[in-house]
């Protein structure tokens, strides 16, 4: 006896997402333990006098997200267009973004307190001039 009868492949339409899953279907002889032991099985169904069946998810198991839909292979109309769909690409522009504008942020108030110190002059005063400062040799 052949360890499967066929195969199943099952495409389901759920939330927006195309999810693609592949099955077996197995059968095993009555009393055997293999058939209803094994945890990744499926309900096994029982029958007088007929071999136990059960569906066991063998993979791959996919889910695909739609974008776009075109009539043509690769042009044409378009037939379905996923308008919630954000790109990864547009994800980290927008996270390069935000970091960007946080470091302009944080260097604009450096300048200005940096401006704010030297008008009132608190920038020269913790400073000691040494003998060999530019302004003592050339000053």
């Amino acid at each position: 006896m052949k360890p499967f009868i066929d195969r199943i492949i099952g495409i389901f339409g759920v939330d927006g997402k195309i999810w693609i899953r592949v099955y077996e279907i197995r059968e095993s002889e009555k009393g055997s333990k293999k058939a209803t032991e094994t945890p990744d099985d499926k309900p096994v169904v029982k029958r007088d006098n007929l071999p136990d069946i059960s569906l066991v998810e063998i993979g791959p198991r996919f889910v695909l997200t739609p974008i776009v839909i075109l009539e043509g292979s690769f042009g044409g109309p378009v037939i379905y267009e996923n308008k919630e769909y954000v790109s990864p690409n547009q994800v980290r522009r927008e996270i390069r973004l935000q970091k960007a504008a946080r470091r302009a942020q944080r260097q604009d108030m450096q300048t200005d307190r940096l401006m704010k110190k030297s008008t009132l002059g608190l920038a020269e005063q913790g400073k000691k001039r040494d003998a060999l400062d530019t302004r003592e040799v050339f000053g």
